[in-house]
């Protein structure tokens, strides 16, 4: 996420990205590296979303549990590998999510369902793009013993400012999350009628709270893995130095934004022993202080990091991922 959030700063004028380097590594030796890492990327996003910040157009939404009961979609067999448009239909309107099948073993294999972090083009699985999903499995010289399943969530197939449009309307973020989990609800009854091998979700970052946002209203995957991510969103956002990304108006109005967005006692409800979670002790965005007791009674993994520094050390997570997979096979 950083990387491509450099570039593109650098692209749109050096001067200022060196102005906030500069008065950022004057506090570097004042603070964790990993800490100030992750504030210096959220200074850099922050520069590049200028007024067009998460929620400033609207801050009216339907709650999840609405968006989840309103959206519509057709499933192709999943049974080879390939790209699989799913156009999907809500309250709001038509969005496009896709499945990418980059792996597939057979029915006599567990699945893996990944969600990829905000703002990545998941699908572009090549060095230069440098999205999560690659530097976990495709950068990885050893055959994953699983199925391996890329899911793109709506805003991830166009241009960066596509994305950033949409994110000013809390109404299409709130639909953005529904849309995955639901797609991911049908992915997993698929496998789980034509196969009695395990269904692993995971995701890094966005993915992560997906992957939460899914057990929190499905619960019908075997295994659990959210990376960097917890289930107080409304926290992340508005209270984390990810606020920093948010409009002036859902600041001023976060108990309302708090009742949309929500599903921490949701989340808390669904006892299954099948979660087997990761967080940074050190990360800006996702508190491990306020985002750990989600996962009380779990068995919950923390790495010694902050959020960029950990995403960019995708061998941390990768063997987590993997010693769940041997769990589950």
């Amino acid at each position: 996420m950083i990387i491509r959030h450099v570039d593109l700063i650098f692209a749109d004028g050096f001067q200022r990205l060196n102005q906030v380097i500069i008065e950022k590594h004057s506090a570097v030796m004042k603070m964790n590296k990993h800490v100030f890492f992750d504030r210096l990327a959220i200074g850099l996003i922050s520069l590049l979303l200028g007024k067009r910040k998460y929620f400033s157009r609207s801050i009216e939404s339907d709650p999840i549990e609405k968006h989840l009961e309103e959206i519509s979609f057709m499933l192709p067999e999943l049974i080879q590998k390939g790209d699989y448009e799913i156009p999907a239909s809500c309250i709001i309107g038509d969005f496009d999510p896709a499945v990418k099948v980059v792996q597939w073993l057979g029915y006599d294999f567990p699945s893996i369902i990944y969600h990829h972090d905000f703002n990545e083009r998941p699908f572009e699985l090549h060095e230069d793009a440098r999205n999560t999903f690659f530097q976990l499995f495709i950068k990885w010289p050893r055959r994953i013993p699983a199925n391996l399943l890329l899911v793109r969530a709506p805003f991830h197939n166009g241009k960066l400012r596509d994305y950033i449009e949409k994110i000013t309307d809390l109404n299409q973020f709130i639909a953005m999350l529904s849309v995955q989990a639901k797609i991911t609800q049908g992915i997993v009854k698929q496998f789980r009628s034509r196969s009695s091998e395990s269904v692993i979700v995971t995701g890094v970052g966005l993915g992560g709270w997906i992957t939460n946002l899914h057990r929190a209203y499905y619960n019908s995957a075997q295994a659990y893995v959210p990376i960097l991510a917890g289930a107080k969103l409304e926290e992340m956002l508005l209270t984390s130095d990810f606020r920093h990304l948010c409009s002036k108006e859902a600041l001023a109005n976060r108990d309302a934004i708090s009742k949309k967005i929500s599903y921490f006692q949701k989340f808390r409800s669904v006892t299954t022993s099948n979660l087997y979670p990761v967080l940074a002790r050190y990360d800006q965005l996702v508190d491990y202080t306020i985002q750990k007791s989600a996962y009380n009674g779990f068995p919950l993994r923390t790495f010694n990091n902050g959020h960029i520094s950990a995403i960019l050390r995708p061998a941390l997570y990768r063997e987590h991922i993997l010693e769940v997979l041997q769990m589950y096979s």
